[in-house]
C-alpha cells in the first residue's frame, strides 16, 4: 500500500508540473484525428493475444477478448510512434478519454514496445518490468486492444491497451 502512496504521488507531481498548458491548447496530432479506421490483425497481434492470456490463466485470472475500440487507439498511437521513429505514451490521455467516451471505459492502461522480432521476446520483456506486469496482471480488466505496425526500416512497434468496462 505503501508502494502504490509513493507511486501515485510521484504521478501527480509528473502530472502538476508538466501540464501547465490547457488541453484545449494543445495540438492534437494528426494520427488521433483519423475518423473511419479499419481494424485488421496480424498474426503477431494474435500470438501477442496469446501469451498474455496464458499467462493470465497462468495466475488464474480471466481470459481477455479483443476490443476493435481499443484496438483502432492502439492502431493510431503505432502510427505516431512510427512517424516519431519513438516508442512513447505520448498523448495516452487522449486514447484513454477516447475509450472512456466510446465504449465507457472505466479503467485504461497501455504496454508499448519496440524493435522485437517476435511475440514472445515482447512478453517476456513486458513480464520482467513491473509496470508492464501490472497492466498485464490486473484481476479488473476486461478487454484487451493491440496493434503491431512495421516503420520503413522493419523494425515492429506495439501498442497494448487494457481496458476494464
Amino acid at each position: 500500500m505503501k508502494k502504490l502512496a509513493i507511486i501515485i504521488t510521484v504521478l501527480l507531481n509528473m502530472f502538476l508540473m508538466s501540464c501547465s498548458v490547457q488541453e484545449d491548447e494543445i495540438e492534437i496530432p494528426n494520427e488521433y484525428k483519423v475518423g473511419v479506421v479499419n481494424v485488421e490483425y496480424t498474426e503477431l497481434d494474435y500470438e501477442i493475444l496469446e501469451l498474455i492470456n496464458a499467462h493470465r490463466i497462468s495466475k488464474d485470472l480471466r481470459v481477455l477478448t479483443i476490443l476493435n475500440e481499443a484496438s483502432k487507439e492502439a492502431i493510431a498511437h503505432n502510427q505516431y510512434m512510427v512517424n516519431q521513429g519513438a516508442s512513447s505514451h505520448d498523448y495516452f490521455y487522449v486514447r484513454s478519454q477516447n475509450l472512456k467516451d466510446a465504449v465507457n471505459a472505466i479503467t485504461v492502461s497501455e504496454n508499448v514496445g519496440y524493435g522485437f522480432s517476435n511475440a514472445q521476446a515482447l512478453v517476456n520483456a513486458w513480464l520482467n518490468s513491473d509496470g508492464h506486469r501490472e497492466n498485464i496482471e490486473n484481476p479488473n480488466v476486461t478487454d484487451f486492444g493491440i496493434s503491431t505496425k512495421k516503420d520503413a526500416e522493419g523494425r515492429n512497434y506495439f501498442t497494448n491497451i487494457f481496458v476494464r468496462l
